[in-house]
């Protein structure tokens, strides 16, 4: 009869989307997993599957914080709100020291340029997930009239997960919040229409 499982397969999720996020695909060893873990290779192969499984699973548990921007996005009372306070919440987490959070497992994994075709597309579907929410806030602005609308909002979509990206690599370098918040300000003031 099997063992029940003394873990809680989210939390082990968590763990190793963390390490994934901070070291990167190739950068991962299975040590680092199994330690993170608490669990054995053996233990966690069968739980999880392999190493492509794990970090396929790791970009799931990317995607739930994806929600809290969308969240933000939606509550916004205009399309210009909409982007301001995820461009906020964007430069608080690339301003945080733990590269576990400041750190977008889905802007590594693209610049690792991961050969794997499973990863790969996933990787491409939710940079075009990100660049379609972004969108969303962009026509929305279009259409209340706080963000410019004599470009298509697909430009400005793309521009904004250029930004984004950017902010990730940026964070690394620069100490504290404010030159992040400078930098958002200057990109993101293509988008306001002229006063």
């Amino acid at each position: 009869m099997p063992r029940p499982r003394s873990f809680d397969p989210e939390t082990v999720r968590d763990r190793i989307a963390e390490v994934f996020t901070a070291h990167g695909y190739r950068g991962t060893s299975l040590a680092m997993l199994t330690e993170a873990a608490g669990l054995g290779k053996q233990s966690l192969y069968n739980a999880f599957g392999d190493k492509q499984t794990l970090y396929l699973q790791s970009l799931g548990c990317m995607q739930q914080r994806m929600a809290a921007a969308q969240g933000v996005i939606e509550a916004a009372p205009t399309g210009r709100a909409a982007i301001e306070g995820f461009f906020e919440g964007i430069a608080t987490l690339c301003s945080h020291p733990d590269p576990a959070v400041h750190t977008c497992v889905v802007s590594s994994g693209l610049l690792e340029g991961i050969e794997d075709p499973a990863i790969a597309s996933d990787l491409r579907s939710k940079w075009q997930a990100t660049r379609g929410l972004l969108q969303g806030a962009v026509l929305r602005g279009q259409a209340d009239g706080t963000i410019r609308n004599d470009l298509p909002a697909s430009d400005l979509s793309r521009l904004l997960v250029t930004l984004m990206s950017g902010l990730r690599a940026t964070g690394r370098v620069v100490d504290g919040i404010g030159e992040l918040r400078s930098t958002v300000r200057l990109g993101l003031q293509m988008l306001w229409p002229p006063p």
